[in-house]
């Protein structure tokens, strides 16, 4: 892991350097929104039949109704292409503003936001969260759920876990202890474990340093000035005539879900569009927008090793895959009834999204790269392309 030291010589070398850090950032999403904002082929967006024809064969292939893929090349959106329904009741088709359950990749999401407060100097990703949020922590016990009980925790171990600890996956919890006394498991750093607990958990304690709902932080922060308007952490009435209806292996539909409180790692609702932009945005190289740049380079700096066999290691918020002299940063979602997987080089600037309302639609991810952006990619070997 990164030793904690160096961690904070990163942050102190770019604090020094972000007066008037929040209009930079503005800027650079403005630029990443503006990039993307020829997302239909009748404002310059290629269309590739290759690519057309490979989604389709996919989708019939493992009985996926709709899917949707962006295809990024140095940096700016190449083509959208679709195939299929988003509801089968209806035989709507699935179109770039289409309204999908994202689940695990709204992480990345949350982690850039708070690294873009780190860089602003409101929040020290070293510090213990304890410092953020004192002891007992009142957990909710169903985070998602519309009528939440809780438990007051007094664990001594998080005193050990910080906002990095939680990023990187190394908060030693669970991933979900839903309506159970929720233990850590690992003293934290030791080792990697997904948790969406810990998120949860980062949650609160941002929550607290910064008086805001996460939803108004994270929409304050990236979604509205990165033009992803379509996008929320919590449901909006507006999506009921863009939803997109969730089917799980069988192709029977699984119960859709209108969240109205928000999960980092389980409830982004977003479309194909508004999340190639975030791409496009990390992509993104502004070496005068300092705090974007040390977001960036933290949220893709090799943080622990994951698994070695298949080089995958974790930054922040991001998997990392070293393929030949590239390094890849990646997430998927895996949920029954929506699955969905993004890859991405910031060295080349290409990249691909992939929304599935599918229980399989991470099958289909090894044909898509090969027609997209190609190469060898160790990931797809890993069993967390289709854990939980």
């Amino acid at each position: 892991m990164l030793p904690g030291a160096r961690m904070i010589h990163l942050l102190r070398t770019t604090n020094c350097m972000v007066l008037q850090a929040s209009s930079c950032v503005l800027g650079v999403l403005l630029l990443a929104s503006n990039s993307a904002g020829q997302s239909d082929r009748h404002s310059g967006q290629e269309s590739s039949p290759a690519l057309r024809q490979t989604i389709s064969q996919a989708a019939k292939k493992y009985n996926i109704p709709g899917v949707a893929v962006a295809l990024i090349e140095h940096g700016q959106l190449h083509a959208i292409e679709m195939f299929g329904v988003r509801d089968q009741k209806s035989n709507a088709p699935i179109t770039a503003n289409t309204v999908f359950e994202a689940g695990s990749l709204g992480e990345p999401v949350f982690a850039y936001s708070v690294l873009l407060m780190a860089a602003n100097s409101r929040l020290n990703p070293g510090t213990p969260l304890t410092s953020y949020l004192p002891p007992p922590y009142i957990r909710d016990l169903d985070p998602i759920s519309s009528s939440p009980s809780t438990e007051p925790l007094y664990e001594p171990a998080f005193g050990q876990i910080t906002a990095m600890r939680v990023m990187n996956h190394t908060s030693g919890m669970p991933d979900w202890a839903q309506n159970q006394h929720l233990r850590v498991q690992v003293a934290p750093g030791q080792r990697w474990a997904y948790s969406s607990e810990g998120y949860v958990y980062l949650q609160h304690a941002v929550e607290k340093a910064t008086g805001e709902t996460f939803n108004d932080l994270v929409t304050r922060s990236v979604l509205r000035p990165g033009g992803m308007l379509r996008s929320s952490f919590v449901w909006q009435e507006a999506y009921a005539g863009e939803m997109a209806a969730g089917y799980d292996r069988s192709g029977a539909p699984v119960e859709a879900h209108r969240f109205p409180r928000p999960a980092a790692t389980a409830t982004l609702y977003t479309t194909i569009q508004d999340y190639a932009r975030f791409v496009m945005l990390i992509l993104a190289s502004a070496p005068s927008q300092r705090a974007h740049e040390s977001a960036v380079s933290l949220m893709l700096n090799p943080s622990i090793v994951v698994e070695g066999a298949n080089q995958f290691s974790w930054g922040l918020g991001f998997g990392l895959e070293q393929s030949a002299d590239d390094l890849f940063f990646f997430q998927r979602n895996n949920s029954p009834g929506f699955q969905s997987f993004v890859i991405a080089s910031r060295k080349t600037g290409n990249a691909v999204v992939i929304f599935t309302n599918s229980g399989s639609g991470l099958d289909a991810v090894p044909e898509i790269l090969t027609a997209t952006i190609g190469g060898n990619h160790p990931i797809l070997s890993s069993k967390f392309l289709h854990s939980h």
